[in-house]
C-alpha cells in the first residue's frame, strides 16, 4: 500500500471514528439543553438563575481541584495505550486520581463553611448560600469523574467517555427533578450533587472494565513504564494555569454578572452560555477522536500526518457547526424562549456568545495540538493574556452594560485565546490551523 493510500484509510477511520463521536456527542449536547430546559420551565427565571450561578462556581472549583491533572491524564494515556503499556496507564491514573481527590475534598469542605458569606459579601444573594452548600459535593464527584473521562478518552472509549463526563450526571439530575418535583435551586442543587457521585461511580466502573478487557486482550510491548510524581507534576503545573485560566475565560463573565445583575439576568446569561456552547460539541466530538492521536503522532514524529490530521479535523468541524451558528444567529428569540417564561429577553446574549464560540470551532483543535506535543507551557502563556482580557472587560462592561457586558466579554476572551492559540502552533508545529484549503 502506498503513502496515499495509507493516508486515505487514516482519513476514513477518522470519519468512522468522527462520526460515532458526533453520534455520541448530540446526545450529549441533547442531554445538557434539556437539563437547561428542565430547570428553567420547572424552577422559573430566579430560582435558576440561583441554581446556575451555584453550579458555574462548583464547576470553577472541580477546574482548579484537578490541578491541571485533565490533559495529563490524557495525553499520558494516550501515548500509553499505542504501546499496550497498561503499567503506565494505571500508574498515571491513580496517581492522579488520588491528588484531585484529596483537593477537591478540601475544596467542598471549605465552599461548604463558605457558603454564607460569599453568597452575602461577594454576591449580594443570600438567597444564594443554601444552594452553594448543597451543591459543594458536587465538586467531588465533577473533579473525579472528568477525570476518568479523561481517562476513558485516552484508552479511545469514546461512548464510555461521553456518557461519563457529559450524558449520566443530567440524565440523572433531569430524572430527579421531574421524579420528586423539584422546583427550589437548594432542592435541585443537592439533586446534582447525588448525580455528580452517581456519575462517578459509573465511570470507575467503566474504565476498570475497560483497562481489564484491554489486559487480557494486548499484552504489554514494552517494559513495564511507572509515572513517577515528578514527571506528573511537571506536566500537570503548567496545565494547571492553564486550566484556571481557561475557566476563567468561560465562567468570570457570570461570576460578575451575579454580583451586578438580577438572578432573571444572570439565569438569561447562563442559558445563553449553554445553548452557544450546543455550536462547538462539534468541536468536542472531534477532539475525542483527534486527541489521543495527537498525542501518538507527535511521540513518533510523524508531524506531516500531525498536520494533516488537523486540517481534516477543522474542516469537518467547520462543515457541521456553520448550520447550527446560522439558526442561532437567526432564531435567537425562538430558542431563548424554549426555557421558559423570561428567558426570550436574552435573545442578544445567545448571538454575542454564539460569535465567540463559532471562533473557537474554525481555530480547530490547538489547545490539544499543544498540550498533546509537550507544549503545555505555551498554552498557559496564551491562557495567561485571555484569563485576564475575560476578567477585566466583565469588571469594565458588566456595571455599565449588565449581562450583555458580560457577554460581550466573554465572547472576546474566547475567540482571542484560540486565535493566540493559532500562532502558538504555527510557531512551535509549523502549520496554521486557519488555512483549511490546504490539502
Amino acid at each position: 500500500m502506498n503513502f496515499k493510500a495509507v493516508m486515505e484509510s487514516g482519513r476514513y477511520e477518522l470519519l468512522f471514528s468522527t462520526g460515532l463521536s458526533l453520534s455520541v456527542r448530540v446526545l450529549s449536547a441533547l442531554a445538557a439543553f434539556v437539563t437547561s430546559l428542565v430547570i428553567g420551565r420547572e424552577m422559573g427565571a430566579t430560582e435558576s438563575g440561583y441554581y446556575f450561578l451555584a453550579f458555574s462556581l462548583v464547576t470553577f472549583i472541580a477546574g482548579v481541584s484537578r490541578i491541571g491533572l485533565d490533559n495529563t491524564i490524557l495525553r499520558y494515556v494516550g501515548s500509553a495505550f499505542t504501546e499496550h503499556s497498561w503499567h503506565c496507564v494505571r500508574s498515571v491514573v491513580s496517581k492522579g486520581l488520588l491528588l484531585a481527590t484529596g483537593v477537591a475534598l478540601l475544596a467542598a469542605v471549605l465552599l461548604s463553611f463558605a457558603s454564607v458569606p460569599l453568597a452575602v459579601h461577594v454576591f449580594g444573594k443570600p438567597e444564594l448560600a443554601p444552594a452553594l452548600a448543597a451543591m459543594a459535593p458536587g465538586v467531588v464527584g465533577l473533579s473525579v469523574f472528568t477525570l476518568l473521562a479523561m481517562a476513558l478518552q485516552g484508552l479511545r472509549r469514546i461512548v464510555a467517555s461521553v456518557m461519563t463526563l457529559n450524558i449520566l450526571s443530567n440524565v440523572f439530575l433531569v430524572a430527579l427533578l421531574l421524579g420528586l418535583g423539584l422546583s427550589s435551586a437548594e432542592h435541585a442543587a443537592w439533586a446534582y450533587s447525588a448525580a455528580a457521585m452517581f456519575t462517578l461511580l459509573c465511570g470507575g466502573f467503566f474504565l476498570w472494565s475497560v483497562l481489564r478487557r484491554l489486559r487480557a486482550q494486548s499484552p504489554c510491548l514494552v517494559e513495564p513504564q511507572e509515572i513517577s510524581w515528578r514527571e506528573l507534576f511537571q506536566s500537570c503545573m503548567p496545565l494547571w494555569v492553564v486550566l484556571i485560566m481557561s475557566q476563567l475565560v468561560q465562567w468570570s463573565g457570570q461570576f460578575i454578572a451575579g454580583a451586578y445583575v438580577e438572578p432573571a439576568a444572570v439565569a438569561q446569561l447562563a442559558v445563553a452560555m449553554r445553548t452557544a456552547m450546543l455550536t462547538s460539541f462539534v468541536l468536542m466530538a472531534v477532539n475525542l477522536v483527534v486527541a489521543p492521536r495527537f498525542a501518538a503522532m507527535y511521540k513518533q514524529g510523524q508531524l506531516k500526518e500531525l498536520e494533516k490530521l488537523a486540517l481534516t479535523s477543522v474542516k469537518l468541524m467547520v462543515l457541521f457547526a456553520l448550520p447550527i451558528v446560522v439558526v442561532m444567529l437567526a432564531f435567537p428569540e425562538f430558542l431563548m424562549g424554549l426555557f421558559g417564561e423570561g428567558f426570550s429577553g436574552g435573545a442578544h446574549l445567545l448571538q454575542i456568545l454564539v460569535i465567540g464560540q463559532f471562533v473557537n470551532v474554525v481555530t480547530g483543535s490547538v489547545g490539544y495540538l499543544l498540550t498533546m506535543s509537550g507544549h503545555e507551557k505555551d498554552f498557559r502563556n496564551t491562557v495567561l493574556i485571555s484569563g485576564p482580557i475575560a476578567v477585566g472587560l466583565a469588571f469594565a462592561l458588566t456595571p455599565i452594560w449588565g449581562a450583555t457586558g458580560s457577554a460581550i466579554a466573554t465572547a472576546v476572551a474566547v475567540a482571542t485565546q484560540n486565535l493566540v492559540a493559532v500562532w502558538q502552533v504555527k510557531r512551535r508545529l509549523g502549520f496554521n490551523t486557519l488555512v483549511v484549503w490546504r490539502r
